[in-house]
C-alpha cells in the first residue's frame, strides 16, 4: 500500500492551512490547527491518488520527523487509520524504508502523539491497523468511477480564414468546418460514443455548431455552458489580427501568467481560475462517459489539469491543438490517467 502524500499542514504553521487548487497555493485559515494546538509535530496532508481538495480525497498523517514545505510530496506506506463516525477518517503513513507495516509497530511515543491528537473516541471510533486502513481505501476508491473523456476542439471557423481574432468573437463555422464536425461525430460513434455519454459545449457559436455536426450522428443533448469559452481577449475579441497586433499591450520576453493583451481581457491565471471549477466537477461528478466541445487555449489548460499539471507548470509545458483536434483520455479510479491519443486531427 504505497501512495503519494501531498503535504498540507506542518507544525511550522500555527493556523490551519487551506489548499487552493486553482492557483496551486496555500492560505492561512482563521482557526489554529489541531496538531499545533495539541503539539503533534507529524506533518499532515492527503493522498494524491485519492483526489485533490476540495474534491473528495483521503487525509493522511505522516509518521516522520522530516521537515517539509507545503506542497511537497512523499511516498508513504499506509499502516493504519483513525476511524471517525463522520467518515472523515485519517490514514497513517510511514516512509517505505522504515520497514514497518502496521500501526501497532509504531513507537510508544508515536502512539502517544496520535492519541493526544484525537483523545476522544466515540463508540465505533479509534485507531486501527493496516487491514482496516486497506478497507477504508478500497471503499473510497470503489465509489469513484473510471472515466472516459473525449476533448473536441471546434472545427474550422470563419475567423480561421478571414484574418480575424476568435477569442470571444462569436464566429460561425465554415462549410468545411461543418463537414469536419459531422466526420468527427461518425468517428466518435465508431469509438463507442453515444447513449450514456454527456456532452459539455461552450456557448460560442463555433463550438455549438461543432456539437450540432457531431450530433447528427450521436444525438446527445448538449449541456451548454460559458465556463468553457475560449480565453477572453477583451477589446481584441473579433477584431482583425492586424488591429490586434498593432494595439495590444507589448509582451515581455519572459512568461508572465498575468499578462493581458488588453485591460478588459483575461490572463492565463484568470482563465485557469475560471476553468478549474469545471475540471473539479468533471473529475468528481457521477458521469463516466464525457465529451467536451470547446476551444484551443481552454482545452490546452483542461488537458494540463486532467494530466495532473499545476498552474505553475504552464511556463514550461503547453499542449497545442488545431481546429478539429480530438483527444481521448481515460481516468482510472486511483487517479492514474491514460492518454489514448492527444490532439489527433
Amino acid at each position: 500500500m504505497i501512495y503519494t502524500a501531498v503535504i498540507e499542514q506542518t507544525h511550522g504553521y500555527r493556523n490551519r492551512m487551506k489548499y487552493l487548487p486553482e492557483s496551486d497555493s496555500y492560505v492561512r485559515k482563521e482557526g489554529i490547527s489541531l496538531s499545533y494546538w495539541r503539539n503533534v509535530r507529524q506533518p499532515y496532508g492527503w493522498l494524491r491518488e485519492s483526489g485533490t481538495p476540495p474534491c473528495p480525497h483521503l487525509d493522511v498523517i505522516l509518521m516522520t520527523n522530516k521537515t517539509y514545505e507545503l506542497g511537497d510530496e512523499e511516498r508513504v506506506r499506509i499502516i493504519g487509520v483513525f476511524c471517525r463516525n463522520d467518515g472523515d477518517h485519517k490514514l497513517v503513513g510511514v516512509l517505505p524504508e522504515r520497514g514497518i507495516d502496521d500501526f501497532s509497530q509504531l513507537t510508544d511515543g508515536e502512539k502517544e502523539d496520535m492519541h493526544r491528537l484525537y483523545p476522544r473516541e466515540d463508540p465505533g471510533e479509534g485507531w486501527f491497523g493496516h487491514e482496516r486502513a486497506a478497507e477504508i481505501i478500497e471503499e473510497f476508491m470503489a465509489r469513484k468511477k473510471r472515466k472516459t473523456i473525449f476533448l473536441v476542439q471546434h472545427t474550422e471557423s470563419r475567423h480561421h480564414v478571414n484574418g480575424m481574432i476568435g477569442a470571444w468573437g462569436d464566429w460561425e463555422l465554415t462549410d468545411a468546418g461543418m463537414a469536419q464536425a459531422c466526420e468527427i461525430g461518425r468517428r466518435l460513434r465508431d469509438e463507442g460514443c453515444g447513449r450514456g455519454f454527456v456532452m459539455y459545449v461552450s456557448d460560442l457559436k463555433r463550438a455549438l455548431q461543432t456539437a450540432e455536426g457531431i450530433n447528427r450522428t450521436l444525438d446527445i443533448e448538449p449541456v451548454i455552458t460559458d465556463r468553457i469559452r475560449e480565453v477572453n481577449a477583451g477589446a481584441g475579441n473579433g477584431k482583425s489580427r492586424e488591429w490586434f497586433e498593432s494595439n495590444k499591450k507589448p509582451q515581455g520576453n519572459r512568461y508572465d501568467p498575468d499578462y493581458k493583451p488588453f485591460p478588459d481581457g483575461e490572463s492565463d491565471r484568470e482563465l485557469w481560475n475560471r476553468l478549474y471549477p469545471f475540471y473539479q466537477e468533471l473529475s468528481s461528478n457521477e458521469h463516466d462517459k464525457i465529451i467536451v466541445v470547446s476551444h484551443g487555449t481552454t482545452l490546452s489548460f483542461l488537458q494540463s489539469m486532467l494530466l495532473g499539471y499545476s498552474f505553475r507548470d504552464l511556463e514550461r509545458i503547453r499542449f497545442s491543438g488545431r481546429s478539429g483536434c480530438v483527444s481521448r483520455l481515460t481516468v482510472e479510479t486511483d487517479g492514474r490517467v491514460w492518454v489514448d491519443y492527444l490532439n489527433r486531427r
